[in-house]
């Protein structure tokens, strides 16, 4: 649809105005309150998300946001040199303690998708509810989340819920080298499990990064490592961050 590829186009060119903009921005407000306005952009060879790979290519994640008293909307995108895989995100989350309630929009813009069509039956949008918890007294983090509309369905047609729960621990050896690792598992018959099979462990993670400083700026340098149980599946990804 020509309407369908000239709002994906406007989409990911206001990408580029908002990640131009947004430092300039942030230094005009140097000597004033804190920028609410962030974005950032990150190089990977290879997109992992929840014991998955996606893409044949490196592909770029540019990020623009805005966050303040506890709530943050941002929108994310992922987009392989090669073409071979295309995400847009738009998401709203609230903090308070140590919670994190977020929302978020899922949207893949396949061949013949339509960004403006929000159907349940027929929608290439998903919408995701997740739940963090982040204790103050350990280095830990546990994520809940579940689908509740749109392109999650299972063999009937229903509303699968596919839901997802994670736990992971965090070591920062100095403000320089941080190491991770994960445990996540789909919680019922979902997209994780290919709407097959209920509870099951579907990624194992282990993530090392290493922040450089050039000219005052943090570059955070990462490599992960994900075995998906279920697919039985390996991959690796190698990522460099810039963000202001």
């Amino acid at each position: 649809m020509q309407y369908q590829r000239v709002a994906f186009g406007f989409l990911r060119k206001l990408f580029v105005i908002l990640l131009v903009c947004i430092p300039a921005f942030a230094f005009a407000q140097e000597d004033e309150k804190e920028c609410p306005f962030y974005g950032s952009v990150e190089i990977a060879s290879k997109y992992i998300w929840r014991g998955t790979g996606n893409g044949d290519s490196p592909l770029v994640h540019p990020t623009v946001g805005f966050a303040k008293g506890g709530w943050d909307v941002y929108v994310w995108g992922a987009f392989a040199f090669d073409d071979s895989y295309k995400e847009l995100n738009i998401g709203v989350s609230y903090s308070f303690s140590n919670f994190t309630i977020e929302l978020v929009d899922y949207f893949y813009p396949e061949k013949g998708s339509d960004f403006f069509n929000f159907s349940n039956r027929s929608t290439t949008h998903s919408a995701e509810v997740i739940l963090y918890y982040e204790p103050e007294a350990v280095p830990i983090h546990v994520i809940v989340g579940s689908t509740i509309y749109g392109d999650d369905k299972n063999e009937k047609g229903n509303n699968a819920f596919s839901s997802y729960g994670e736990v992971g621990y965090t070591h920062e050896f100095n403000e320089k080298n941080i190491a991770e690792a994960a445990v996540g598992f789909s919680l019922n018959k979902g997209y994780y499990t290919d709407y097959e099979k209920g509870f099951s462990p579907v990624n194992l993670t282990a993530a090392y990064t290493r922040i450089f400083t050039l000219w005052n700026y943090d570059l955070p340098v990462s490599a992960r490592y994900a075995y998906n149980p279920y697919l039985e599946k390996s991959y690796f990804a190698l990522s460099l961050s810039f963000g202001f």
